[in-house]
């Protein structure tokens, strides 16, 4: 009896440790997979920005270039409305908001308030 008391012990840690190991072989995995899923979708993104229809694309838009033959129409804005511009991928996107510093209060004050309702 002693000795299968003994001998479990270091058993049902290996075995933890095991199965520890392999719930983070588990995640890595499952992020490995992500990763290359955003890698094949840059990669995609890559090769559109490199083709010829994306240059023509935005060097018309850009750039205000035309083909040999083709006439550009201009067509001036009505008073009243206003045009919004698409976002490109190019352009920075607006900063996020910034929040003031929540005020810090030290531990032992917040126990006070917590039990005895200490009011500042």
């Amino acid at each position: 009896m002693g000795v299968l008391t003994l001998l479990s012990f270091p058993l049902s840690r290996s075995w933890r440790q095991k199965r520890s190991i392999d719930q983070e072989i588990k995640g890595l995995q499952s992020q490995a997979s992500k990763l290359e899923g955003k890698n094949s979708n840059l990669k995609n993104v890559l090769d559109y920005m490199q083709s010829d229809q994306f240059v023509e694309k935005e060097a018309r838009t850009k750039l205000n270039y035309k083909k040999a033959g083709e006439s550009v129409v201009v067509i001036e804005d009505r008073p009243g409305t206003s045009v919004t511009a698409s976002p490109s991928l190019f352009e920075v996107p607006p900063a996020p908001p910034t929040y003031p510093e929540p005020k810090t209060v030290i531990n032992f004050n917040k126990w006070l308030d917590y039990f005895f309702k200490v009011q500042k």
